[in-house]
């Protein structure tokens, strides 16, 4: 109960420094989803291997000297004993989930924003970039590939919020309903590529942010003499 008192006497002194200070009127272009900068931060983190259901995959969640998160561990394709289960080789990492307090519970609201922004550095392997919100389904996970251009480099990703896709235990929902952006609950990676030996994701941060011309879903395009905003917004070149 002490816990839960403090998170909700937490919550009421930042919404009211920001009303106080004016800053829920302003437009913001970044918002800090998750980070690691210390052993502390690894508090805020879960992680999982198919050894939930009697796999041989490991992972671990470590960080290192220069203060970021690495997500490492070995993926396994050996099955389970239990014959139920076809396939194996599953790793993942995210953040806790949001926590109850006296006002509401602890989501982040992605509707302000357009883009979701990583910094990173992951070695060849095919990972993807994994986003729960508030639904009906518990199992539903808007997933996105992790697009690394420059292996084992530190790079940022930015990926649009409304390009990821709707899957429920790893299977495309036909339906793709909208995310409910104003309610998300987790942030995190996933591997399952199925291929076998190690593997290994670096992490920084995880922002959510709007370009100059855009606010959530809201395009902020400049007025173009003799341009329609319908026929020809390719030709307007927005720079995203």
């Amino acid at each position: 109960m002490s816990k839960y008192l403090e998170r909700s006497a937490t919550a009421l002194r930042t919404n009211a420094s920001k009303i106080y200070s004016g800053d829920f009127l302003k437009r913001q272009t970044d918002y800090l989803v998750a980070s690691v900068n210390s052993k502390a931060d690894l508090a805020h983190w879960v992680k999982g291997t198919d050894r939930d259901i009697g796999g041989f995959s490991d992972a671990w969640l470590d960080v290192t000297r220069a203060g970021h998160a690495r997500f490492h561990g070995y993926l396994s394709q050996k099955l389970p004993e239990d014959t139920r289960f076809k396939r194996s080789g599953y790793a993942m990492v995210r953040t806790r989930d949001p926590q109850l307090t006296l006002l509401s519970t602890d989501y982040w609201d992605a509707g302000l924003f357009r883009y979701l922004m990583l910094r990173v550095k992951a070695d060849r392997r095919k990972y993807f970039v994994n986003l729960k919100s508030d639904a009906l389904v518990p199992t539903d996970i808007y997933q996105h590939l992790l697009p690394i251009r420059t292996p084992g480099q530190w790079e940022t990703v930015v990926i649009p919020f409304n390009t990821f896709t709707l899957t429920s235990n790893s299977v495309i929902i036909a339906s793709q309903p909208a995310m409910s952006l104003a309610k998300m609950e987790t942030v995190g990676f996933s591997l399952s590529d199925r291929q076998e030996g190690p593997f290994s994701l670096e992490f920084a941060w995880i922002k959510a942010f709007n370009s100059p011309r855009t606010h959530g879903s809201i395009v902020r395009m400049p007025f173009v003499r003799g341009v329609t905003w319908k026929t020809d917004f390719e030709r307007m070149n927005p720079n995203f």
